[in-house]
């Protein structure tokens, strides 16, 4: 089985359908399966979200990174030679906390968290393996969200 030094569960993605995913930092990599697809209606308001979850984690603990990544519609790895930096919003009281990916060759990757988080253990966590496998870790408080930056980078992929 991978390794994993740090475990992100329950986070969410994408704006529809909401895409549910795990960020597992093992030994080499950052590994994202995404593991689910929600709409807002049939699957946040009917609270399919934890059904989702508790069947990542059974799968989780039955067959480690392995089984989740099986399991996923798509899974992302980032090697940490392309992770730059990982931003971590604490969402302050009108949104949940949120983790940024920074790559130097690709996109950005966002997720929300939707499970019960203590940020500054997350944050001297990935900082301690940022340390260690090169990238950097900021914390801020906000929501992480830029409607100008947002809006140019819609047009810009066009």
């Amino acid at each position: 089985m991978t390794a994993v030094h740090v475990h992100v569960h329950f986070t969410m993605t994408g704006a529809f359908p909401l895409r549910m995913a795990d960020l597992l930092f093992t030994d080499d990599a950052l590994v994202v399966p995404e593991y689910g697809h929600l709409t807002p209606l049939f699957g946040i308001a009917r609270g399919r979200t934890h059904d989702v979850a508790e069947r990542a984690v059974d799968r989780y603990r039955a067959d480690g990174v392995e089984g989740l990544v099986a399991e996923a519609d798509r899974t992302h790895r980032i090697p940490y030679a392309d992770l730059r930096r990982v931003r971590l919003y604490d969402g302050r009281a009108v949104a949940r906390p949120k983790v940024a990916v920074d790559t130097a060759t690709g996109p950005p990757y966002a997720y929300r968290i939707h499970a019960p988080v203590e940020m500054a253990a997350l944050t001297n966590a990935l900082r301690s393996l940022g340390e260690r496998r090169g990238f950097a870790v900021d914390r801020s408080a906000g929501v992480g969200f830029d409607p100008a930056a947002s809006v140019r980078r819609f047009l810009a992929d066009r």
